[in-house]
């Protein structure tokens, strides 16, 4: 039995990666702050734990050793470094959530790992407030090659969908559609990747068991767009959309920043065979998930 670290394992894909390990049947222990409640049970083991406070992480992990340590929640290369130090002679694997967003000064399609070299980026050390999020994560992975001294796999997650999904995103967009707010973007024919929270928890799971490390992109097969999007919308709801394609205004759509970045998974699908779902099956999906959930508020059975 694997003896697993989950640093972040209550909340979105988290959960997922954690209810998988369980089920494969892992020695699981979640690394938390303890703010945000689990439904595991007995079913895992637990650290409360300020994960930023170098201290109180090697308090906290005092004479514990694991065979891998997935790690959700890393966003500034402080915390980064502060992880090379304690996890040393802890952990022989790490696998480190990223993101799409390293490639943001690149942009374009079809963008492989090779496109964003952590090993020949200078590092500046900060705090996760001292970065945007894509520099953060540009750092973060800088100083993991750089510094650590076990193996470390960088996962380039997308745009994540899913029940579980607290940014609100996708929902603006239903919500935007059904009540007949206009949407303002001139950017609904740029394409986007998106992963589903299922698929991302099952994938980190998949990795753990496999001798890849480096940089990965993880994204569901295929593309979408704006105009994708809201077209399933019209057709899960059947209410036209009204988008403004003039001017963009991201407080009605989210997705403008992500649009006109795709990342190829060749790399993961050729040479390890992973098989990831289809793009639009899968936000098709998930938007009726989310339109059952807005007609329970509403009282409308779809």
């Amino acid at each position: 039995m694997r003896k697993v670290l989950v640093i972040g394992g209550t909340r979105f894909f988290g959960k997922k990666l954690v209810k998988t390990l369980i089920n494969s049947g892992n020695e699981v222990t979640i690394l938390t702050r303890g703010i945000v409640k689990d439904d595991f049970g007995d079913k895992v083991k637990r650290i409360k734990c300020n994960r930023k406070n170098k201290e109180e992480l090697k308090e906290a992990l005092k004479n514990k050793k694991f065979d891998i340590v997935y790690d959700n929640i890393c966003y500034s290369p402080n915390e980064a470094l502060i992880s090379t130090e304690v996890f040393n002679g802890k952990t022989k694997r790490y696998i480190v959530t990223s993101s799409a967003a390293v490639y943001n000064k690149k942009r374009g399609e079809m963008i492989k790992e090779c496109e964003f070299n952590p090993k020949d980026y200078e590092i500046t050390f900060g705090d996760r407030e001292d970065f945007s999020y894509a520099e953060g994560k540009r750092l973060m992975e800088a100083v993991f090659y750089k510094y650590s001294k076990f193996e470390v796999a960088m996962v380039r997650f997308p745009v994540v969908i899913g029940e579980n999904d607290y940014t609100g995103r996708l929902n603006s967009y239903i919500n935007s559609v059904i009540k007949e707010k206009k949407i303002y973007s001139t950017k609904k024919d740029y394409k986007m990747n998106i992963i589903t929270e299922d698929e991302a928890g099952i994938f980190l799971e998949w990795l753990g068991k496999k001798d890849i490390n480096g940089p990965i992109n993880a994204a569901c097969l295929g593309e979408v767009n704006l105009s994708d999007i809201i077209e399933m919308i019209e057709e899960e709801t059947n209410v036209k959309a009204f988008v403004d394609s003039s001017i963009d205004i991201d407080d009605t759509s989210p997705y403008n920043d992500q649009l006109n970045l795709t990342m190829s998974t060749s790399y993961i699908r050729v040479f390890f065979l992973y098989r990831f779902k289809d793009a639009k099956s899968e936000m098709r999906q998930i938007i009726k998930e989310e339109l059952r959930k807005e007609a329970k508020k509403w009282k409308v059975h779809l």
